[in-house]
């Protein structure tokens, strides 16, 4: 039997895609489609990933067909799931005005994303597409003051909230796109306390 342990970001992306088009489709993708939505070069890579989520107890591969990939629906039992707070958008390139009320509130699978204090946010733009989280995805954030360098992290500027990636150094704090087409945003140490950081991200959730 394979040994259920925790994915990493981008297992658990890859399985978040497959899960959610088997949903919506009713049949998995394909490699070719695997590839096509990660921008992967190679279908090796699309395959490599899903032997290592499958090792992991995920899913179940087939060999020898073309849409062979399972699901473990025993992997997360129904009531492994927690109620999660959908607040406003998440701006992933030019800061946007938090939108704090609760729209409503999602279930996700406790086994796949850590934190005790989640919450979830529309993304809005394309700065953060180079990780895999694209225009309208669902943001998983972890609620948290802290963030270690290279986290991705919920920002807020002012009254304004962003997704980048952020580094903390002995002149100020950079928040970094995962898109060229973005220039980074510099706070030196003086302006510390214009922002502060509202959580971690720790997975997204995608509609198709």
């Amino acid at each position: 039997m394979a040994q259920h342990r925790k994915l990493t970001p981008r297992q658990r992306q890859v399985f978040d895609f497959v899960r959610t088009y088997a949903e919506e489709i009713g049949s998995a993708p394909t490699l070719e489609e695997i590839c096509s939505h990660f921008s992967f070069k190679s279908i090796n890579s699309a395959r490599q990933h899903l032997n290592l989520i499958a090792r992991k107890g995920y899913l179940k591969l087939l060999p020898g067909r073309a849409r062979g990939i399972r699901l473990n629906h025993d992997i997360i039992p129904p009531q492994s799931v927690v109620l999660v707070p959908l607040v406003g958008r998440i701006a992933a390139g030019d800061p946007i005005v938090a939108i704090e009320h609760v729209e409503a509130t999602i279930q996700v699978p406790i086994e796949l994303w850590r934190g005790d204090k989640l919450f979830a946010s529309r993304v809005h733009g394309d700065s953060m597409m180079g990780a895999g989280i694209f225009d309208g995805d669902i943001a998983i954030v972890n609620a948290q003051p802290m963030a270690a360098n290279g986290d991705i992290a919920a920002v807020v500027i002012g009254e304004d909230i962003t997704l980048k990636r952020f580094f903390r150094s002995v002149e100020g704090v950079r928040l970094r796109a995962e898109n060229s087409t973005y220039p980074d945003l510099f706070f030196a140490r003086a302006d510390a306390d214009a922002i502060r950081i509202a959580g971690v991200l720790v997975g997204t959730i995608r509609k198709f």
